[in-house]
């Protein structure tokens, strides 16, 4: 399923450097006063691989507002209830732009109203790799569920404030505050979730820790045993790339970084990592 959401000129510059696991709104506005006193609508895309994993991802993750579930054809309507929050797959900008699975308000008359500076919360699909439809995300859409949860609660607890872009920066160098525990549990790094320019090879020069370049079926493995032996580098390879390592027990971020450009992750991206875990 693909929603398409047409940027507004004015966000094109925000938005073209803002990407994460992470959110768009200020917890101290009122866009953020709205989510919380909302119903929360997850939209099912008819994929059934993807719906079955995210009705149990909201029943055991989604705490926050009171939630139900609606098909597409349902959206275009209910999007504009102004006492509604949305759970969706979307496309920003056309297939050359954007891919997030995203939170956002209702109360606008078509989706197509939507920018990128209305997500409350939002996950990157890894689109130019392993995850070219929208619904193929569906393999680890639980711990980005929990990833986008746990952002909102980051941002509260922390006074994480600002525009966009203070967001994301304040919430990366959160994140990056925890990467010293990665060097505890073998660090699993699905090749083909890396892009074509990948060298495998050349991992153990660069990553002095305990890693394993592996199958992406080890790490939906990890995921769904909620393995605390492991962390996992995960893309979100889209018009920018973003770059996370992930505790697939709970979805935690424990490292992200982000860059303008790029559909593959580099040598120089995991010695980045590797660098930042030492305290370099």
């Amino acid at each position: 399923m693909k929603i398409r959401i047409l940027l507004m000129a004015l966000l094109a510059f925000v938005s073209s450097i803002s990407k994460a696991q992470l959110s768009a709104v200020d917890y101290n506005s009122e866009d953020f006063t709205k989510f919380k006193a909302s119903k929360t609508y997850c939209v099912k895309t008819g994929n059934k691989v993807y719906d079955d994993a995210m009705a149990a991802a909201m029943a055991e993750s989604w705490k926050i507002t009171p939630f139900d579930f609606i098909s597409t054809a349902e959206l275009k309507t209910k999007i504009k209830d102004a006492s509604a929050s949305f759970i969706s797959l979307i496309t920003i900008d056309g297939d050359m732009g954007y891919h997030y699975l995203a939170l956002f308000n209702g109360g606008r008359k078509s989706i197509d109203n939507y920018g990128y500076n209305d997500m409350i919360a939002y996950s990157p699909v890894n689109h130019w790799s392993d995850e070219r439809e929208l619904t193929d995300c569906g393999w680890r859409v639980k711990n980005m569920l929990e990833s986008m949860v746990l952002g909102i609660e980051i941002v509260q607890k922390n006074d994480i404030h600002g525009n966009s872009l203070k967001i994301v920066n304040q919430l990366r160098d959160y994140y990056k505050k925890k990467a010293p525990q990665i060097k505890t549990r073998t660090l699993l790094i699905a090749e083909t979730s890396m892009g074509m320019k990948f060298k495998k090879a050349e991992v153990p020069g660069v990553y002095p820790f305990k890693v394993e370049v592996c199958p992406r079926s080890k790490v939906e493995k990890a995921i769904a045993d909620k393995s605390k032996d492991y962390y996992y580098l995960q893309p979100g390879l889209t018009k920018n790339k973003s770059i996370f390592v992930i505790d697939p027990s709970n979805g935690e971020v424990m490292y992200f970084e982000y860059s303008m450009q790029g559909m593959n992750i580099s040598m120089d991206n995991i010695k980045d990592l590797a660098e930042t875990i030492k305290g370099n």
